[in-house]
């Protein structure tokens, strides 16, 4: 029993340290992680570079994979560009395994005095010291679990009866490449499969050849992984996700044959590698895994045209998508900041265009022709592209004034989003809602419809507003207009309210969703107002 609890702690410890060493360390590259791998991806082997760094940081290329989806799909990268970060991350989880076969027990003791000192004088309550310190005592807590897990297999390899059952299962190698998978798709990390078979293969419990099968199908198994887990993904963030899953079938397609003829060819040299390997098992099993990670980089790397290619028949690109897809921004306009900002200006009146389409579902007489549709969420996503370019924009901005204009632009474009969230709840919610249980000649529907019209008629003139203001500066009169279209409703709604609590003809649950379309309707006038009063307000460029 204590042998097994030898194993089961220190599987545990292990399990605890890559959460903790995930969580933290993904907190500590944060956004400057995120903004990192957008900048490096213009050179591709600087892309390859950060790509294995970010993997070694999170010790997880599903991670990676879904980070850099999240970035396609709002626009910061393109396919082509995303393939080494994707491919590369994975050579960067092999940092793991390499550093499961060095006897790092002492080191692991000073860290996790180090890491209780600190927890001691309270610096994990410091911002700046919290996710480091927890990094830290995941780190201490992984090695120190697969110390325990070494320890407690070296004791049960000493059984008879363990020993038997290794001794049958190793005329079974192959059994590993399903186990290996298997793990895989429980763990969700080949990295952490494999760190665990090369500690049991340290202990005497697994030999050479099957540690290396379960490699093998580790690396299958994560390719499985992340195709599954991207089930409801299209366009763009399915092919990456595909090219994420070729590059893990091409290694072990390529590696596997080899293996096998190795083994089963009694060449000198053959026999001289294999009996090193025997000799060192742990090292060559870690080593295994690198090349295994290098040769599916590689492969992606050099035939990454026809890949891409296969990937964009296979998911073609979507239709919100191409929607999300910005007119006017690109990367290289933050070089130029007063021409960037006039950008912005354009594709942030582009996106407000969008709100009255939206609202065309809700109008009788616009019928289901424009509906939501892939345009809502590809209109957020461009907001999300605007976000981001302001931000390089103002890190870029040495002038005051336009400092001024870009803080301005970041309010608009929070406001633009709110807008947008609004008339999502909208077109999901009240509105909708409670047009069918209304008799067409009732009063409701009338006073229903006019909040949607009057609420469309002022959206399409905010946005020809914008629009004039993109190319020709905003004029006094479009703010006057905006600001009295944009007054107190109060009373107005008042009155409709009133009018909804003495209409007996609707259930309670048809009350409240008459006042929540009420509310939306209120909301959306503010927020029209409040960006109306940002245009009245803008600072002039260069001042």
């Amino acid at each position: 029993m204590e042998i097994a609890g030898s194993l089961i702690a220190g599987l545990g410890l292990f399990f605890i340290g890559i959460r903790l060493i995930g969580s933290h360390l993904k907190e500590l590259g944060g956004r400057g992680l995120r903004r990192l791998i957008a900048r490096a991806t213009g050179n591709p082997l600087l892309g390859a570079l950060v790509g294995a760094l970010s993997g070694a940081i999170t010790q997880s290329s599903s991670a990676i994979t879904f980070i850099v989806v999240s970035m396609t799909s709002v626009g910061l990268l393109t396919v082509r560009r995303a393939v080494p970060l994707v491919v590369w991350a994975n050579v960067g989880t092999s940092v793991l395994v390499l550093l499961a076969v060095v006897d790092l027990r002492l080191a692991v003791l000073y860290l996790l005095g180090a890491t209780g000192l600190g927890y001691f004088l309270n610096l994990d309550r410091a911002p700046r010291w919290r996710h480091l310190l927890g990094s830290a005592l995941g780190i201490a807590l992984l090695f120190f679990g697969v110390v325990q897990m070494k320890a407690g297999g070296a004791e049960l390899r000493s059984l008879p009866a363990v020993a038997d059952i290794l001794a049958f299962a190793a005329g079974w190698p192959l059994l590993g490449f399903v186990l290996g998978a298997a793990l895989t798709l429980v763990a969700q990390s080949s990295a952490t499969v494999s760190v665990v078979a090369v500690t049991l293969t340290t202990a005497g419990l697994l030999t050479f050849d099957q540690t290396a099968f379960i490699v093998f199908g580790a690396s299958l198994g994560s390719g499985v992984s992340v195709w599954l887990l991207s089930a409801n993904l299209t366009g763009s963030a399915r092919q990456i996700v595909l090219l994420q899953v070729a590059a893990k079938v091409t290694g072990v397609v390529v590696l596997l044959p080899l293996y096998l003829l190795e083994m089963s060819v009694d060449l000198p040299e053959v026999v001289a590698l294999r009996a090193a390997a025997e000799a060192a098992p742990q090292q060559a099993v870690a080593l295994l895994y690198l090349l295994l990670q290098l040769v599916s980089a590689l492969a992606l790397s050099l035939l990454g045209r026809p890949a891409l290619a296969l990937a964009a028949r296979a998911a073609p690109e979507s239709e919100e998508e191409r929607l999300s897809r910005p007119r006017y921004l690109y990367d290289q306009a933050v070089e130029d900041p007063e021409t960037a900002v006039e950008l912005v200006r354009r594709e942030q009146a582009r996106i407000f265009g969008h709100l009255p389409t939206l609202l065309d579902s809700l109008r009788p007489e616009a019928g289901e022709q424009a509906g939501r549709g892939p345009l809502l969420e590809a209109s957020r996503n461009l907001v999300g592209r605007c976000e981001v370019f302001l931000t390089e924009l103002l890190d870029a901005t040495g002038s005051r004034g336009l400092m001024l204009t870009v803080l301005q632009l970041e309010k608009r474009n929070q406001l633009l989003g709110e807008l947008l969230q609004t008339v999502g709840e909208q077109l999901d919610g009240p509105v909708r809602d409670i047009a069918a249980p209304l008799e067409p000649d009732g009063r409701l529907p009338t006073l229903l419809g006019a909040l949607v019209e009057s609420e469309h008629a002022l959206l399409v003139t905010a946005a020809e507003a914008l629009d004039r203001e993109a190319g020709e500066g905003h004029a006094e009169a479009d703010v006057a207009v905006l600001l009295a279209l944009s007054g107190d409703r109060s009373e107005s709604m008042d009155e409709l309210r009133r009018r909804v609590a003495q209409e007996t003809r609707l259930t309670a649950e048809e009350h409240d969703s008459l006042y929540a379309a009420t509310a939306l309707f209120e909301r959306i006038v503010w927020l029209v107002r409040r960006y109306t009063l940002l245009l009245e307000r803008e600072p002039v460029p260069g001042a």
